[in-house]
């Protein structure tokens, strides 16, 4: 016998009262998805048709290249454009492959579904993934598994794409865990406590690190 999933909650019964929130926090969940993911078709079509002159492949692979674009980039989650740079991509890959992708199942699938197919990079295997996600009524969840699985198996990795602000952004969260002055004293604690060999191959690290910061301001020393 299945269990209605408004019910329960890990096997214990829900009251009434809060059988009906739950009832209406979902509705309001589900209203506020569709408002956002119709925004989001709508501003990639937009960026696609009037940045990229509904040229999707100048979108998909030529998009760094137009200076609209990069402007967008560098304004993304700053004062004046609070977007995230994900949410720029995400919205015109999406509008790029709808225009490219002639496919029933493909037209289907709601953005965020969609958005989860992007990493399989081709447009035959996102075809074919969406056909699947639809024949199968994969959840979100289950449609995520269903990348990682086709990805580990092709043996490629989910990795996002890496930009100067990402990497920036990545340098200044690494150097902010490692650098105030409660993880100064954290780390001065543990190479105390470190024996002769953990303290050898904490060495070994520190240096790879070291010669990878000097290599990389190297680069940045003859560009500038």
């Amino acid at each position: 016998m299945s269990t209605d999933k408004l019910t329960t909650v890990h096997g214990e019964a829900l009251s009434k009262p809060d059988r009906a929130l739950l009832g209406e926090a979902v509705r309001r969940g589900e209203d506020a998805r569709e408002t956002w993911e119709s925004a989001l078709v709508d501003y990639g079509r937009w960026l696609l048709v009037n940045v990229f002159h509904d040229d999707a492949h100048a979108a998909l692979e030529g998009r760094h290249k137009n200076a609209v674009w990069r402007a967008l980039v560098d304004r993304a989650g700053g004062p004046t454009l609070r977007v995230s740079e994900k949410l720029l991509e995400v919205a015109v890959r999406i509008a790029a492959h709808d225009k490219r992708i002639n496919d029933d199942a493909w037209r289907l699938l709601e953005p965020g579904r969609k958005e989860l197919l992007l990493p399989l990079g081709n447009e035959r295997a996102m075809r074919d993934a969406a056909q699947r996600v639809v024949a199968m009524k994969m959840s979100q969840r289950a449609t995520r598994t269903l990348v990682r699985q086709q990805l580990s198996a092709e043996g490629r990795a989910s990795v996002p794409r890496t930009t100067p602000k990402r990497l920036k952004t990545q340098l200044s969260k690494f150097n902010e865990r490692l650098t105030d002055l409660s993880a100064r004293r954290r780390i001065e604690s543990v190479l105390t406590k470190s024996s002769a060999e953990e303290k050898n191959e904490l060495r070994g690290e520190v240096e790879r690190l070291a010669a990878w910061a000097k290599d990389v301001l190297g680069k940045l020393r003859a560009k500038g």
